[in-house]
């Protein structure tokens, strides 16, 4: 039984899938840490998962500068949101996004995000679709709204041959 296990785990990383059951657990995962987001507008949590072992090797959510007087959002309301900025411009306007956050505490310990998979509950912005590409991460699974303010994150992604697949329903 544990050798039909191990060679039913093997199989699914040859075929450079995720276990349908791992990637809810994963999702829940990135929504249980996106719950920690000091934003009044959007929670968003993100894990880096190392596809051949199924290890979450770094997570991250939108929020404030480590260390940072949290003085950067507007509080109670949504600076960026309030300056009408539009997603994936004006860096220095509001919370650091969820996956750069991810990104960066990888690198901050001195993991490699080479080959890895990015799962993430939000559809990237452009500035964090750059960022996911040029740290070497091949697959992203995202809700994949395919209208609305962070398209052009996606589309780079595609572009750059980044792959894209879509977050389970709840409920299927």
């Amino acid at each position: 039984m544990m050798e039909e296990l191990h060679d039913s785990s093997n199989n699914l990383r040859k075929k450079n899938q995720m276990n349908p059951k791992h990637l809810s657990v994963r999702v829940a995962q990135c929504d249980l840490i996106a719950s920690n987001s000091p934003c009044p507008r959007r929670k968003v949590g993100c894990l880096i998962v190392d596809p051949e072992n199924n290890v979450v090797i770094s997570e991250g959510y939108n929020g404030t500068p480590r260390g940072s007087k949290k003085d950067l959002c507007g509080g109670d309301t949504c600076e960026r949101e309030t300056k009408k900025v539009e997603s994936g411009t004006r860096n220095d306007v509001g919370c650091h996004h969820a996956e750069m956050n991810a990104i960066l505490n990888a690198t901050r310990v001195g993991q490699s995000t080479l080959g890895k998979w990015l799962i993430v509950n939000c559809d990237p912005c452009l500035m964090c679709a750059k960022a996911i590409h040029h740290s070497g991460i091949v697959r992203i699974y995202s809700p994949i709204y395919t209208k609305g303010e962070h398209y052009e994150g996606l589309n780079y992604l595609t572009n750059n041959n980044i792959e894209i697949k879509p977050l389970p329903q709840e409920g299927k």
